[in-house]
């Protein structure tokens, strides 16, 4: 009975842990996949980080900063083949800046 009352209790932390770490990347910007692109729009008080190193990889396809068209509101790479991705990005809002890695799937 403790052990069921004990897993229950982990699995109930474990979910609400994976929660605020969604709503963390909601709170600060929007990711949009479309065919060859991925846009990251931030939200308002946020600006793009310019200065992180960006990454979309592809399977064994990495697409750096050199990919992305930055501006003080979004992260654009126009040339993503298509698949299941990883993207790396950071946003700022005053002195404070926040890193973020997403899974995304360019169609």
């Amino acid at each position: 009975m403790r052990i069921h009352y004990r897993l229950s209790a982990a699995a109930t932390l474990v979910a609400a842990l994976t929660l605020a770490l969604t709503a963390l990347a909601d709170e600060t910007h929007d990711t949009a996949a479309a065919p060859k692109s991925v846009t990251v729009t931030v939200k308002a008080g946020w600006h793009v980080n310019k200065e992180y190193p960006w990454k979309l990889v592809i399977g064994d396809t990495k697409l750096d900063k050199s990919h992305f068209t930055l501006s003080e509101t979004t992260a654009v790479i126009s040339d993503a083949p298509s698949g299941p991705a990883k993207l790396k990005g950071a946003v700022c809002s005053g002195d404070q800046c926040k890193t973020f890695e997403e899974d995304v799937t360019v169609p």
